[in-house]
């Protein structure tokens, strides 16, 4: 076991935290692994076993087998968080990073896992890899991070909105038209949609008879195809307070995937501005100068050898510097 772990120190670097004392404890009694769960989209626990210098790539390709992922690089499109409890920090973490370094004493972080690139084609063979995508996409939707635009292919956003409120209702098995105050559980968290619940609340029934025979699950298939042709999907999206480049509204849609930094008007969704990826040259996080304020993530992008410079102030900085970093490997 010491000659595995001294192979992985030399192929991935040593550990970033001396091993607690609790996990010592355990080491010596030749308890040489650990049962942790991993949570997955709509708080569903799956336990994994890990050992000291498990990686967590190798803890991505064990989850991702289960919903009957091999392909190398489908693999790398997930990515397992870590969250800590007191204050609600999230820290994607690199593949190449120990689990250990990150499972302090006392239950103080929590991990999940989430697929932050899209590229690979989607498959619907395994009920789980279904319930997985169903899941992290009907949350980003009901946050408002997968918003309708206000005209999505001819439809209007009610008759969209209508569609999804019926899928999610079809996906739960429940038979009977949903009441009223259901249907405002399927919509989404945005300004102004009160006024237009009654009008979703009729064309979502319409839509229930029509797609009455549909199964649960290909309720949920149906879901995630009609998202996934949304403007914002495959994007991981964040709301910041403020950015530094002018012409940029307040607060701002910043949305980020495999190709580009995009900022959006977070009402009419128009892009105001965009950073590809392949002209970051460097990003790091600033602390907030004021207790009270937000953090801050500062890109330098352009000719390096004078770049231009944005500063994102969000709550989620961290989160946000770490997912653009990883998106930059892949």
């Amino acid at each position: 076991m010491c000659e595995d772990n001294l192979q992985r120190s030399l192929s991935f670097g040593g550990r970033r935290c001396i091993p607690s004392h609790v996990e010592m404890e355990a080491f010596l009694a030749g308890k040489g692994s650990k049962v942790i769960p991993v949570q997955l989209p709509g708080g569903v626990d799956f336990p994994i076993n890990i050992r000291s210098f498990t990686i967590v790539g190798e803890a991505v390709t064990e989850l991702c087998k289960e919903m009957g992922i091999s392909d190398f690089k489908e693999l790398t499109e997930f990515c397992v968080l870590a969250s800590r409890r007191k204050d609600g920090m999230v820290r994607p973490l690199h593949a190449e990073e120990y689990l250990f370094d990150f499972l302090l004493d006392g239950g103080s972080i929590s991990l999940s896992l989430r697929r932050v690139n899209w590229k690979s084609p989607l498959s619907y063979s395994n009920d789980l890899y279904v319930d997985f995508h169903y899941q992290q996409l009907l949350g980003d939707y009901l946050s408002g991070q997968l918003m309708p635009p206000p005209a999505a292919g001819g439809s209007s956003p009610v008759q969209l909105m209508g569609e999804l409120s019926a899928l999610q209702h079809l996906a739960l098995g429940l038979e009977d038209q949903p009441t009223l105050p259901k249907i405002k559980e399927y919509l989404p968290s945005q300004d102004g949609l009160s006024s237009k619940v009654e009008e979703i609340y009729s064309f979502c029934q319409r839509q229930i008879t029509a797609m009455e025979s549909l199964s649960p699950q290909d309720a949920k298939i149906r879901f995630i195809e009609f998202v996934s042709t949304l403007p914002l999907f495959g994007s991981n999206t964040f709301l910041a307070q403020k950015v530094s480049q002018s012409g940029i509204p307040s607060p701002c849609m910043v949305s980020i995937n495999q190709e580009e930094v995009l900022f959006r008007h977070p009402k009419t969704q128009e892009r105001v501005f965009q950073i590809f990826l392949t002209d970051v040259q460097s990003m790091r996080t600033i602390a907030p100068k004021k207790q009270g304020k937000e953090p801050a993530v500062e890109i330098n992008y352009g000719n390096p050898a004078n770049p231009k410079k944005v500063t994102i102030h969000l709550k989620q900085a961290k989160q946000l510097c770490h997912m653009l970093a990883l998106l930059m490997e892949s």
